[in-house]
C-alpha cells in the first residue's frame, strides 16, 4: 500500500508540468463559472502500465491526460421579419416608416417661489 501522499505525487508528475497545467485550468474554469453563473469540470485521467515485461514489476510509466469543459455562456436569439422575397429584414415590410424627430423639453420662463 502507498504511503505517498497523491498531492505530492501529482507534484512530482512529469516533473510538475501536469500540476501548473491543473492549476491553470481550474483558474480558468473558476473564471468562466464566475462569468456565465454555469457549471463546468476538470478531468484528470492516468495510465499506469509497467515499462517493461514480465512479473516482476519494478518500473512502471504513468501518462497523464487533463480534459477540461468549460461553461459557454447564453447566446441571445435575434428577431427578424420575413418578407415576400423571402428575405430577412429589421422592419416590418407591411408597415410603413413614421418620420420620427427628436423631441426638445422646454425651459420654464418663469420661476415662483413657495411660501412657508
Amino acid at each position: 500500500m502507498s504511503s505517498k501522499a497523491f498531492a505530492l505525487f501529482l507534484q512530482e508528475l512529469r516533473d510538475g508540468r501536469t500540476h501548473t497545467e491543473l492549476t491553470a485550468q481550474m483558474a480558468a474554469l473558476l473564471e468562466k463559472v464566475k462569468e456565465t453563473g454555469k457549471g463546468g469540470e476538470i478531468t484528470l485521467k492516468l495510465k499506469v502500465k509497467p515499462a517493461g515485461r514480465g512479473s516482476d514489476v519494478d518500473k512502471i510509466v504513468i501518462a497523464d491526460s487533463i480534459t477540461v469543459t468549460l461553461p459557454k455562456p447564453e447566446r441571445g436569439e435575434d428577431f427578424f421579419w420575413l418578407t415576400e422575397e423571402n428575405d430577412l429584414s429589421r422592419n416590418h415590410p407591411r408597415q410603413h416608416s413614421l418620420p420620427l424627430r427628436e423631441a426638445t423639453t422646454p425651459q420654464p420662463t418663469t420661476f415662483k417661489e413657495a411660501s412657508k
